[in-house]
Order: C-alpha cells, then sequence, then structure tokens
C-alpha cells in the first residue's frame, strides 16, 4: 500500500530521525511518490524497470530520480551515502555563502511571470528594504539585475561617465583591476591610483589626480577588497569627489551588510551589490543602489550596454515592468535574506560578524599563522593568511574539505604565498570553533609531511620523524 503522507511521520519515529529531510522514500507508484513528496521527505525516488508508459506515469509523482531497481544502490551511493562528493559544507570563501534554511525555503516560491504586477509587488518590497539595510532615503534609485556582481560593476561603471571623461580608479586587488578592465571595454578611458594589494588606497592621491585632470567624471573604489581582505576609505575619497562635483562609484559586494557603510549625505551616488555574500542570499540577482545624482548621471551617460543598461532598467521600473526577465527565485531568496537581516538589526549583524573574525583571529595567533593585511586595515569577514614554509594551499585545502569546509586560494601576486578563509554567510560561531580544530590538525600533518621529506633525503625516515615530534 503507498504511505499516506503521515506514514513518513511514523517512520521518522520508528528510525528516531528528528528531521524529515533525513529520511527518503523509495516508491514504486505514482501514489507513493506523491505522498513522500507532500511529506517532505528529503530524497523522494522512484524505482522503474519496464514499458516507458509506466515511467511516466511514475514522473507524474514528481520523484527526484527515476532508476532501475539494480541502478539504485549506485545512485544512492553518489547522492545520498556518506562518501558521496556533493554534499553540504560549510563555505570559508569569499562567495557564494552559506545561507539559512528561511533563505532555501523562500527559493521554491510559486512560479511567477515577472510581467504580472505580483512581481512588482515584490519588487517594491525589495526596494524598500534594501533601501532600510542601505540607510537610505526614498529619493535613492534601485536597479536590480538577474546575474552575477560583476554584472552590477558593469552597469553602474557604464551609467557613471559622460562621453569625452574619464573613469578614475583605485587598483589595490584583484577587484579594483576588473574595474579598470570593465571600463576599457566599453571604451572608457581610465586614469589609475594605486596602492599595494595589502595597503589601502591614499585619498591624498586621489585628491591630487582630481586636481591634476580636470576630465575625470567619476571616482571607482571597492570598499572590501577580497583580494586580501582590505577595507578602503571609500568615506574619504568620496568626500574628496564630492566636493569637486565627481560622481563616486562604490563596489559593496562584499561589504554591504557587515561593514560600515553610511551612504546617506556621504558623496557616494553608485553603490554596486548582490544578493549573497554578507545579505545572506542566494547567487543570481545584483543591483546598483543610485543617489539622486547618480540616476542624473546615468539618465546623462550614453547607452553603452543593452542588457546592463542603467537607464533602461529605470525607466521600466517607473513603469512597474522591467526590461529582461528578472532570476524570481533569486528574488524571493533576497527578500527572505533581507528580512531576515531587518529582524536581526544591522548592529547586530555587524557586531556579530567582528566577533566572529575575532574568534578566528585568535585561533591563527595561537597557530602561528600571520594575516598579510595591517590590523587597522582588516574587513570583519575576510581573512589572509601567509602559508607556513613547506605548507602548500592545496595540501590545507584537501585537508579540511575531507572534514567539511571549503576554504579559498589567495589571488594575483600572492597566490603561491596566502590563502584565504572568509565568515561570509550563515555561520554559527560553534562551527567556527569546529573549522579552527580541523584546520589545526592540517597544519600539523603539512608541517610533519613536509619535514618528512626534508629529512628523508638525509637518510632519516618519516616514521623517525614522528616519532620524535610525537614524543
Amino acid at each position: 500500500m503507498p504511505p499516506a503522507p503521515f506514514g513518513i511521520l511514523v517512520a521518522l519515529a520508528a528510525a528516531d530521525v528528528p528531521d524529515v529531510r533525513q529520511l527518503g522514500l523509495i516508491g514504486g507508484s505514482r501514489a507513493s511518490l506523491i505522498a513522500g513528496g507532500r511529506s517532505g521527505a528529503g530524497a523522494v525516488i522512484g524505482i522503474h524497470s519496464g514499458n516507458h508508459g509506466g515511467k511516466l506515469d511514475l514522473l507524474l509523482g514528481q520523484p527526484d530520480r527515476i532508476v532501475d531497481p539494480d541502478e539504485f544502490a549506485k545512485l544512492d551511493a553518489s547522492l545520498y551515502g556518506r562518501n558521496r562528493r556533493h554534499r553540504q559544507r560549510v563555505l570559508l570563501n569569499p562567495g557564494p555563502a552559506v545561507v539559512s534554511d528561511r533563505v532555501h525555503r523562500a527559493v521554491a516560491g510559486p512560479d511567477l511571470c515577472h510581467r504580472e504586477p505580483e512581481y512588482s509587488e515584490i519588487f517594491g518590497r525589495v526596494r524598500e528594504k534594501l533601501f532600510q539595510v542601505a540607510g537610505v532615503a526614498s529619493d535613492w534609485e534601485l536597479a536590480l539585475i538577474a546575474g552575477s556582481g560583476t554584472a552590477a560593476m558593469e552597469a553602474m561603471v557604464g551609467a557613471s561617465v559622460r562621453e569625452g571623461r574619464r573613469l578614475l580608479v583605485c587598483r589595490n586587488g584583484i577587484y579594483g583591476d576588473r574595474l579598470a578592465t570593465i571600463a576599457e571595454r566599453l571604451g572608457i578611458e581610465t586614469v589609475a591610483v594605486r596602492a599595494a594589494q595589502t595597503e589601502p588606497i591614499d585619498p591624498a592621491g586621489i585628491d591630487a589626480a582630481l586636481a591634476a585632470d580636470p576630465t575625470i567624471d567619476a571616482v571607482a573604489v571597492v570598499h572590501h577588497e577580497t583580494t586580501t581582505g582590505l577595507l578602503n576609505p571609500v568615506r574619504e575619497i568620496s568626500a574628496l569627489a564630492a566636493a569637486r562635483g565627481v560622481r563616486v562609484l562604490v563596489d559593496a559586494i562584499s561589504s554591504l551588510g557587515a561593514e560600515e557603510l553610511a551612504l546617506e549625505g556621504s558623496g557616494i551616488d553608485f553603490v554596486a551589490c548582490t544578493s549573497n555574500k554578507c545579505l545572506h542570499g542566494l547567487p543570481g540577482s545584483a543591483f546598483v543602489l543610485l543617489s539622486p545624482a547618480g540616476a542624473a548621471r546615468a539618465a546623462e551617460a550614453p547607452r553603452r550596454s543593452l542588457y546592463l543598461d542603467i537607464a533602461g532598467y529605470l525607466e521600466a521600473q517607473r513603469k512597474d515592468s522591467v526590461p529582461f526577465t528578472p532570476a524570481v527565485p533569486a528574488v524571493y531568496g533576497l527578500e527572505a535574506a533581507l528580512d531576515e537581516l531587518l529582524d536581526e538589526g544591522t548592529e547586530h549583524r555587524r557586531a556579530a560578524y567582528k566577533a566572529r573574525v575575532a574568534l578566528l583571529d585568535a585561533a591563527f595567533a595561537r597557530m602561528g599563522l600571520e594575516p598579510t593585511v595591517a590590523a587597522e586595515n582588516r574587513s570583519s569577514s575576510v581573512r589572509s593568511l601567509r602559508l607556513p614554509a613547506g605548507v602548500t594551499y592545496q595540501v590545507l585545502h584537501d585537508a579540511v574539505k575531507r572534514d567539511g569546509y571549503v576554504i579559498y586560494g589567495g589571488l594575483g601576486d600572492a597566490a603561491r604565498t596566502t590563502f584565504r578563509i572568509c565568515t561570509l554567510g550563515a555561520i554559527e560561531p560553534e562551527v567556527l570553533v569546529d573549522f579552527t580544530e580541523s584546520l589545526e590538525r592540517a597544519l600539523v600533518e603539512a608541517k610533519l609531511a613536509s619535514a618528512a621529506g626534508r629529512q628523508t633525503g638525509s637518510g632519516r625516515t618519516t616514521a623517525d620523524i614522528s616519532s620524535t615530534v610525537t614524543a
């Protein structure tokens, strides 16, 4: 007999499993598969061998997979087994971020046509909540774009510079370099103010460049340069530019929600961000916030793109429309993430980030791991750390991944000598404590292996080295 939906709950109690998502249903009839789906089972698998018509009938039960009985063991091992490759891990990379169950549930909202008033209502709510999080007034504008954070970067760059003018780009990391590359691809001439990847941009350099070149129309700066986990002084830079009537573009993709970024009255006119990272949504929806002066500039600038034309988005949105199909599930997730952030409170979110990274900093100091950025310039979510002598990133990465954690390599000039650990997303402090224990084990093992490799060449064995260190 096919089980009624509550039959899964009976099975949960019998197996002493507290979460229905940890139980799967295997069914050979449409009715049983429907019952499994309605119960919330974590996996619903159709078992079928025989005619195609029977398989089509199972398909109406909407299982996750339909498999021949002889192939079930292989499927079970690859998708659900203890040693499966693709599984939930704690992501300690600089995006995408771990998100809450609340956000995951929101993404499974109803199918929705973006030309219907229901989508316009969702957009209106998202706009209002983003303005609350960003601390800006209702005279600001929002361009919501289906894409990654780079789409928002490209859209704001294209909308910020008038014909025959230049863009000053702050370059002290990979993402500052990306802003310059975007401008060059769009045919916008650039001027650069540079600093080392571990040093913030000097506002005095910005002031001097603006004084020397009256053709500079806008200044672009990355707030949180995740190349090294460095914060740039965007307040000071924007004040200098605003005093000269120059528009300011800020890449806040890895800072909005976690770092202090007071926008109202700051002189900042364009802010690029994404649903993921510090807002704790899922990838797929990017956006640009525009001050009234930023929106005016977008109307003046040449329309350098079709899909990433901010003026086009603003025109459509004023008519309760959108120029292109939005990533509706990502927008569902973004609204849920914004609700979560507003429930928590922006001050609490920032304090939580600081507490989490302080926990990691203490552990890194205990392990002898050295950050590449001075303490006063570090962000609240990303640490770039020097690799100990004889230890490679890949060895560390593979060791902690076996324990369920994903870390990230260095970028640019520091790729061979550093690695990065990030606390973006919905990560609890106790999870970070467990991670530091995993990292410490990995470091000990890597140093032992390195020492053994050196000593074996002088006649001593790996066993000798291990016993010496243990003793």
